[in-house]
């Protein structure tokens, strides 16, 4: 397993919709455990295949994380292929942050509970619900596969504001 470099967010692979996933292989395999171990090392909730440059349909979720700020007593990573959300209810506000951009935090609305559907690494259906955080965590590394960033969610003098601060922090960390 390795550590893999995670793209910010002025990498166009990120802007892209990702490419549905028609094999399972031994690479996609090794992607997957790596991405976990990225994920835990860089202390994220989540991760979507092309925040380390590959864009295809795949996503890691740690679904110990329950609530904000909240360490989870025990991780349980979880691979999804091709998901997409099936069902969404009700609303909430709370802040978000990105692996991609790191340092910047804004209050974004989404919805309270979802359920998502995809595959397993095993190539089973996976059909599972989330609330709260978890699913604010989902929906977010969904956003990923289409191309888009937490802060487009954002009006446009929010999200200027934010652009600005991400850059100044690239500048006193390159």
């Amino acid at each position: 397993m390795a550590i893999l470099p995670i793209r910010n967010c002025l990498d166009p692979v990120l802007r892209k919709k990702c490419d549905l996933i028609q094999n399972i292989n031994q690479g996609l395999v090794d992607l997957s455990d790596d991405m976990i171990e990225t994920m835990f090392d860089s202390y994220g909730v989540g991760l979507a295949a092309n925040q380390v440059g590959i864009s295809e349909r795949l996503i890691a979720v740690d679904l110990g994380f329950k609530k904000e700020n909240e360490k989870p007593e025990k991780h349980e990573p979880l691979i999804i292929l091709n998901p997409e959300i099936t069902s969404m209810e009700e609303e909430q506000m709370g802040q978000e942050g990105c692996l991609s951009i790191p340092e910047i935090f804004a209050d974004v609305k989404r919805a309270k509970r979802i359920e998502v559907k995809g595959v397993g690494l095993d190539g089973n259906d996976l059909r599972l619900e989330a609330e709260g955080y978890l699913a604010r965590a989902f929906q977010h590394e969904l956003d990923h596969l289409e191309g888009k960033l937490f802060w487009d969610m954002l009006g446009k003098v929010k999200r200027d504001i934010l652009k600005r601060k991400f850059k100044k922090w690239l500048k006193e960390n390159e």
